[in-house]
């Protein structure tokens, strides 16, 4: 039976792709690292790695048991925070890859109740658009994402959470009424700010444009909403946000947002997982909180 220890010796050596490179990031002997790599091959009647000049090479045989091993250890490290549970605390760590859009809305709130509630879970928040995000699931960098529904969602578990409208968003100053709804075909001299091409709203955008809902004048392309509404708040060009994004901006006075009609837009939010994994409690319970918040997002105000 192969013990843990070396489960995690043989997973130094797959991951440095050398014996001497995984001995020092194990604190070992490299004659005893290599003696345990051959036990772990004895024990399991199969060749592991393919030795050269240059390293080690896993065989097919080495790179399924690497992902055997990835769970068990991914495993391992939840058993604490699981047992925990049963004495009437929530502990460990979560790792969570959110949209910008929840990022700039309701994640505050969540995050101020929840490290109040859960003072024992340690918390990491990466931003990251929905493409990225999927790969990092899939890569187990992250465990779990809030966001749209990524362009290849292959080995994802996928558990949509809202459908949130898309809203025009424009400066202050662009002449349009606050809150009322536009056609964007009405709107002659539209200059749209677009995400770029891996974002997932540009689809459902260019979806659209394409079969004539809408034209724009002129677009341009950034990256990032922040830059993004910074720059329209500067400007006399506009773009296309989820409102749930938006929520710290109905009265900020820096913004004009109007809802789109004929057709209405909208976009889907989801919850992104790995099924190869099975969720902490204390994952569980940042989403049930950070769900609850978005469901209880307040809608775009009535126009004036």
């Amino acid at each position: 039976m192969v013990d843990i220890r070396k489960i995690r010796f043989f997973v130094a050596v797959y991951e440095a792709g050398s014996i001497t490179r995984a001995a020092e990031r194990e604190h070992i002997a490299q004659p005893a690292l290599t003696v345990h790599i051959q036990q772990i091959e004895d024990e399991l009647k199969v060749k592991l790695f393919e030795r050269s000049a240059h390293g080690v090479n896993p065989t097919p045989a080495g790179r399924h048991f690497y992902g055997i091993c990835q769970d068990l250890l991914k495993r391992l490290e939840t058993v604490g925070e699981e047992m925990q549970v049963f004495g009437g605390q929530v502990a460990g760590s979560i790792t969570a890859g959110i949209m910008p859009s929840i990022c700039h809305g309701p994640l505050a709130p969540v995050l101020a109740r929840f490290t109040a509630a859960y003072p024992n879970v340690g918390v990491r928040i990466v931003e990251g658009l929905s493409g990225t995000l999927a790969q990092w699931v899939l890569s187990d960098a992250v465990d779990f994402a809030i966001c749209s529904r990524p362009a290849a969602a292959l080995g994802l578990s996928l558990r949509l959470l809202v459908t949130d409208r898309l809203v025009l968003v424009s400066a202050q100053n662009s002449r349009r009424v606050p809150f009322a709804p536009y056609r964007l075909r009405d709107i002659a001299d539209l200059k749209l700010v677009l995400p770029s091409a891996n974002h997932f709203l540009r689809h459902t955008l260019d979806h659209h444009i394409h079969r004539g809902d809408f034209r724009p004048a002129t677009t341009l392309e950034i990256d990032g909403q922040s830059a993004t509404l910074q720059f329209v708040a500067h400007s006399d060009w506009s773009t296309i946000l989820p409102t749930i994004a938006l929520i710290h901006e109905f009265h900020s006075g820096r913004f004009c947002m109007n809802p789109i009609e004929d057709p209405p837009l909208s976009t889907e939010i989801y919850e992104l997982r790995s099924p190869r994994h099975t969720p902490t409690e204390a994952s569980q319970r940042f989403i049930a909180m950070l769900e609850a918040q978005i469901q209880a997002a307040p809608a775009l105000p009535d126009p004036a």
